[in-house]
């Protein structure tokens, strides 16, 4: 698709004081400047949610000495945690930034900053190799890099995964496009290889390379042989999918079975076993995400959404309605004007289809951070379209409105990111925005619980903890900070009893949680149970060899 003109395009070359060279980085160098400046307030920002997992309870991070099992240890598992992704490379980046600064979040927060200007950046530079217009491109990507939908990928530590493997995939996109020759293919496999051990959600990169590959072909006709070269892709894909499915170490369909078998999940487990009800649902979500988009407020973390069972209910037909608009443009829009907006909903559909629960289903519903890769094509189609319609009306004023328009909304949105930001400053700011948007959070709680703890706020920590289980026995983790909280208290000799108590349901909930057969195993040593002591350290000391075997 050939570049139209840029808003710019009336400007006469030889009355422009800026050179050539620095024409070319500019919009780079603006794209840089905004993401950094909408993110300046977060570097004090404390750790959060599962920072505690991933960063500093990961005794992996610490030093040299256990650098192998960055490359075969889940993301919890060096908090001691049962299950979590398999994501090595974000291993490895947390690794060489706890070495560097410890357990600072400095460098956290840094690494998650540039990872997204750099996205930004590689998205700049792939629109360009697909034809868009440089202006509009420019204008939908500074949104995009300053949407405070983003923060949840970008301001929370945790959020690396998002960042990454956009990153990887754009960068093999950048590379392929616009020719998308064969050879080149193969050599983007050790791209795409780094994206799959990002995130899983990189499996959508095959269907990103021929949604891109049908914007640069000549007719939009579908002809099976311009996308057999995208085989190698989709052979590795399959390998790992499989791979990834049938791991039943590993958060995913396995253990989610499990966890939908317990009391608290029922609706979940009704919505796994009916295809039809994740229709509905995943149409439910679809006007809501939109929403967010225009207008983000309300932002935060641990997000409830429900199972909706029937086609009654108003919300399930207005996803059905973005549905049916959606695929009437994919049909009219074969022409090129309006061919990007069709790439841009494509773009959305394949790199938001892994969340949707209607192939796996999820353990969540409805989250902020599964935006981050299907709004920045959306963005794109939408820009690229209106600067089309405009240039080709000749509507030099309406271009100029337009421009000036997008940019008081890259301020507005940016004065969101920062406000959004500040919500994520502490345990004591992030969850109490949770609870008052009326959220039910028994990790919140939990979360918060762990807070009070390090202030020694014992009792305080200790009715977090019982309204995290109030609101969903779910969480073996939970039970087992309860128990170590009460065994810490002036009476905890008394205490011992009840602890055991919540250590029994901790291993209840997931029998292969060793930690809690650990302090088990002291604190029946503590009342001279030797023979019961010696019985939970074997116990331990057995799912620590098994899950050893399962790598």
């Amino acid at each position: 698709m050939p570049p139209s003109p840029t808003l710019d395009a009336s400007v006469n070359d030889d009355s422009n004081v800026i050179p050539p060279s620095m024409r070319r980085i500019a919009p780079y160098i603006a794209l840089i400047f905004a993401v950094f400046i909408a993110y300046v307030n977060i570097y004090d920002n404390a750790f959060l949610f599962d920072d505690d997992l991933l960063i500093t309870m990961n005794r992996y991070l610490r030093d040299w000495s256990s650098f192998d099992k960055l490359f075969t240890a889940t993301s919890t598992e060096g908090a001691g945690i049962i299950g979590g992704f398999f994501r090595p490379v974000q291993n490895l980046l947390y690794f060489f930034v706890y070495q560097a600064g410890g357990p600072n979040p400095l460098g956290f927060h840094l690494l998650n900053v540039a990872l997204h200007a750099a996205n930004a950046c590689l998205a700049f530079k792939l629109s360009k190799k697909l034809g868009f217009s440089p202006a509009p491109a420019l204008l939908a990507l500074l949104l995009w890099a300053v949407h405070p939908l983003h923060t949840e990928a970008i301001t929370y530590m945790s959020g690396t995964a998002d960042p990454l493997f956009v990153l990887f995939m754009l960068a093999a996109l950048v590379y392929l496009a616009p020719d998308f020759k064969p050879f080149k293919i193969w050599l983007s496999l050790p791209l795409f290889f780094l994206a799959l051990m990002a995130k899983e959600n990189a499996l959508v990169f095959p269907a990103l390379v021929m949604i891109c590959m049908f914007l640069t072909l000549p007719n939009r006709k579908f002809h099976p042989r311009s996308y057999l070269k995208t085989i190698p892709l989709w052979l590795l894909a399959l390998a790992y999918l499989y791979w990834r499915y049938t791991a039943d170490h590993l958060d995913g369909p396995t253990r989610y079975a499990r966890l939908f078998q317990l009391e608290d999940f029922s609706n979940w487990s009704l919505y796994a076993q009916h295809p039809l009800w994740r229709i509905q649902t995943f149409l439910a979500t679809l006007p809501n995400y939109l929403y967010l988009i225009v207008w983000p407020h309300d932002l935060h973390i641990e997000r409830s959404f429900a199972v909706f069972a029937s086609w009654k209910y108003p919300v399930v037909g207005a996803g059905a309605a973005v549905l049916v608009l959606a695929l009437a443009q994919l049909g009219w829009g074969r022409g090129k004007r309006g061919l990007a907006l069709s790439w841009g909903l494509l773009w959305f559909a394949a790199a938001h289809f892994p969340n949707t629960g209607l192939f796996i289903p999820m353990n969540s519903l409805f989250l902020e951070h599964w935006m981050y890769l299907p709004t920045l094509g959306l963005f794109l189609g939408i820009g690229e379209t209106l600067g089309r319609s405009l240039e080709a009306k000749n509507w030099n004023k309406a271009k100029y409105a337009l421009a000036c328009c997008a940019l008081i909304g890259c301020a507005a949105l940016g004065a969101k990111t920062l406000e959004q930001n500040a919500v994520w400053y502490s345990p004591f700011t992030l969850y109490p925005h949770i609870f008052a948007n009326g959220e039910r959070s028994p990790r919140g709680h939990n979360n918060l619980a762990l807070a009070y703890q390090k202030n020694h706020q014992l009792p305080e920590s200790i009715a977090e903890l019982r309204k995290a289980i109030k609101e969903g026995d779910t969480y073996a983790e939970t039970h087992h900070n309860l128990a170590l909280a009460l065994l810490s208290l002036p009476d905890g000799n008394a205490r011992k009893e009840e602890a055991i108590k919540e250590l029994l349901r901790a291993l209840e909930i997931e029998p292969k949680f060793y930690r809690s057969r650990l302090t088990l195993s002291q604190v029946y040593a503590s009342m001279g149970k030797d023979q019961e002591s010696a019985e939970e350290l074997q116990k331990a000391k057995d799912i620590l060899q098994q899950i050893e075997r399962n790598k």
